[in-house]
């Protein structure tokens, strides 16, 4: 628990109210307003002379006096006001009963009435308490989660103290809150249940009497219990929860025990009962540290804060106290319960506790400053016990026949029912997700939070375990059988899931040769496209050359004519000179002209030489540049028909892996659809196996604990009541 801060001493000088002036525009009055509503729809049935559930609206006094539910009124508070949340129909009984609600108009006067703080007249002083704020977070290290595995008992006995007929009231209830553990309290005797599979996991003696209190300590390690003999004596004990030993004796009382709490640090026990007295006991010596009597009825509740500071103490006059833990100094009254309180308990971090009452409500308290926080009516008749589950939220019983789950605004988020009688103890599983109530009538049962769906009962008054082995054989004997029939059914879907298994990977085989293949083919098709280009550039290369020697022959040739042509010509001029000087050989022009016709004749011939060893010579080159076109037109031809094979290789692998990916996809939808039947029926098949085998095992357990006990049949019919 936090510091106080600075101003709790002033709170606890001034009160938990402070005094403001009523509103003085449209102000709303009981005198005015309320009374006029009341007079309309309730006084006939809550007036002087017939005061239905006690309750008296004809005037401010004794509407203020509230009835046996309680206070009708909180002043500043409608949606914790009973009377308003009753004729708004948030609560039941609705009133007026069997009629339609009161108008709205009228709801609001109400409820802007309650808000001012309920003045009776104009001149009316108002006191509206100062409502804290709530912190609804938990600090996790508030926790105090083991450090370990949770404590489950080892090795003790199952055998009961006593063999009922039917169980007894189930006035002691307390869940582990870190095991799947459930705590009952009978006549002389404290069974242990296991909530998961719901059997006896463990007895402790309490030869003291009835068990009228039990609670884990916040590990879950060490498991108390308080009762006794009414009128006669009674005794808190401490139990080792794996062992089963007594590690704490404590109080010497001449009545029964009804309240009683070890301080998280196991060195105070604190107890009440019908003295009225709350006594704190020291567990190293179980000396008396101290005792206080300002309680003025029979003590009925008691509850150290988790920090171990404070310790809050109830009785059946309504009376709600907080002590200082080790020096039981008054630390706050909490005043505000009708009738007797039936439970207390502490939110984890210490900083809120939680009280039930026989007037039906429950109410948090803020250990800052000792105000109430919240109040709200759980069940009508009376509510009978609340705890806080780790979380934050409570779970009560009432006596109207059902538990209850709620949020710490006090909204109802689930009520579990379907009780013959009044459920009067109520806890919540170590995993928040289950809840447990037990009944007058001694029933003991499992809900799911989440839903209220039902899980099971729970003996309130066990077999022996010789006849829990002999009920056991033959429900173990048809759990195995079914769980060897459900698996033998799923012997065919394992073996056809093993084969569409084998059929998938012999498909993904292929199928990643074949994309291999294709791979490697297409790898070997880019080689061909690569080499055939460098063949098709080598070729075009070689022809660009053979084209260019071709048209420088073709030149050479053009020339050749050309002189030839030109030799030709000269020799025809010169033959034709020729002939003119013979006819006239005396003309000297003429000679000379025949002299220079054979001179050109001549140069012509000449110039015919060098064209004609030119054509040679290109000849020659001509034919040189033929071979190597010759062989890059081999090549190419080669590197194209290469490349054409590797193209269709290419497509021939490629198209293989289609079918194979079909057959692939195939494959994996076969062994999908044998998976996902075998996945249908395994878990149930499983489930039935461990069943079998949770069976299995507690039949060994009770085979082992009857072989160690020794035959006892005096004493077993000595325990067995009548």
């Amino acid at each position: 628990m936090r510091p106080l801060p600075p101003t709790a001493a002033l709170a606890l000088l001034i009160g938990p109210t402070a005094v403001l002036p009523a509103a003085e525009d449209a102000k709303l009055t009981f005198n005015d307003n309320a009374s006029k509503i009341f007079q309309a729809r309730c006084n006939s049935c809550h007036n002087a002379d017939k005061t239905s559930g006690g309750l008296n609206l004809t005037t401010y006094a004794t509407m203020m006096e509230g009835g046996g539910s309680g206070s009708a009124i909180e002043p500043g508070d409608p949606d914790n006001s009973w009377l308003f949340l009753l004729v708004s129909h948030q609560e039941t009984p609705h009133m007026p009963p069997d009629s339609p609600r009161i108008p709205d108009e009228e709801l609001e006067t109400l409820r802007a009435w309650i808000e001012a703080g309920a003045p009776e007249s104009a001149g009316s002083v108002v006191n509206v308490p100062k409502k804290p704020k709530m912190e609804f977070t938990l600090d996790p290290s508030a926790i105090g989660k083991p450090s370990g595995e949770p404590a489950m008992p080892i090795g003790v006995s199952t055998e009961p103290v006593l063999i009922t007929e039917r169980p007894g009231a189930i006035l002691a209830l307390a869940a582990s809150p870190w095991a799947p553990l459930v705590a009952i309290g009978q006549h002389r005797q404290v069974l242990l249940y296991d909530t998961q599979g719901q059997h006896l996991v463990g007895v402790f003696p309490f030869p003291e009497g009835d068990v009228h209190v039990l609670k884990f300590t916040r590990d879950g390690d060490l498991l108390l219990a308080g009762g006794g003999r009414g009128g006669q004596s009674g005794r808190v004990v401490v139990w080792d929860v794996k062992t089963g030993e007594r590690v704490i004796e404590a109080g010497q009382e001449y009545d029964l025990v009804l309240a009683a709490d070890l301080s998280p640090d196991r060195s105070l026990i604190a107890l009440g009962g019908p003295s009225k007295v709350l006594r704190v006991y020291s567990t190293a010596d179980n000396s008396l540290v101290y005792e206080q009597k300002k309680h003025t009825d029979w003590v009925t509740a008691c509850a150290f804060s988790p920090d171990g500071v404070l310790l809050a103490s109830g009785d059946r006059n309504g009376g709600t106290l907080v002590w200082e833990a080790r020096t039981g100094r008054e630390f706050y009254v909490l005043g505000g319960h009708g009738a007797m309180v039936t439970g207390m308990d502490w939110r984890l971090d210490s900083n809120v506790l939680a009280s039930s009452s026989e007037d039906s409500s429950v109410k948090t308290w803020d250990m800052f400053t000792g105000n109430q926080i919240k109040s709200w009516n759980a069940h009508g008749g009376g509510t009978t016990s609340v705890r806080f589950a780790k979380d934050g939220r409570l779970v009560t019983s009432g006596r109207d026949r059902s538990a209850k789950l709620w949020s710490q605004d006090g909204k109802e988020l689930k009520a579990f029912g379907g009780f013959n009688d009044l459920a009067l103890q109520a806890a919540i599983g170590h995993d928040d997700a289950t809840v447990i109530a037990g009944t007058f009538d001694g029933v003991v049962r499992l809900f799911h939070a989440e839903d209220a769906t039902p899980l099971g009962d729970l003996r309130a008054n066990p077999l022996s375990v010789a006849a829990r082995l002999e009920q056991l054989r033959p429900e173990y004997q048809a759990a195995q059988a079914r769980a060897e029939a459900a698996i033998a059914e799923l012997e065919p879907l394992r073996q056809a899931a093993a084969s569409a298994a084998e059929q998938l990977a012999a498909a993904e085989a292929r199928l990643q040769a074949a994309e291999g293949a294709s791979a490697q083919a297409a790898d070997a098709a880019r080689l061909a496209e690569a080499a055939a280009g460098a063949a098709d550039q080598e070729f075009q290369a070689a022809l660009a050359a053979f084209r260019q020697t071709a048209e420088a022959d073709a030149q050479t040739l053009d020339a050749l004519a050309a002189a030839a042509q030109a030799a030709s010509e000269s020799a025809a001029a010169s033959r034709s000179l020729a002939e003119q000087s013979a006819s006239s050989p005396a003309d000297p022009e003429t000679q000379q002209a025949v002299e220079q016709a054979l001179a050109d004749r001549s140069a012509a011939t000449q110039a015919v030489v060098p064209a004609l060893a030119e054509v040679i010579a290109s000849a020659k080159a001509l034919q040189a540049a033929q071979a190597p076109l010759a062989q890059a037109s081999t090549k190419k031809r080669q590197a194209d028909a290469a490349l054409a094979a590797a193209r269709d290789a290419a497509k021939a692998a490629s198209d293989a892996v289609g079918p194979l990916k079909a057959a692939f996809d195939q494959a994996a939808a076969a062994k999908a659809e044998a998976d996902a039947a075998l996945a249908a029926k395994a878990p149930a098949a499983e489930a039935l196996a461990a069943a079998a085998q949770s069976l299995r095992n507690r039949l060994d357990a009770l085979t082992a604990e009857l072989d160690a006990a020794e035959p006892q049949p005096t004493a077993a019919a000595a325990n067995r009541e009548e």
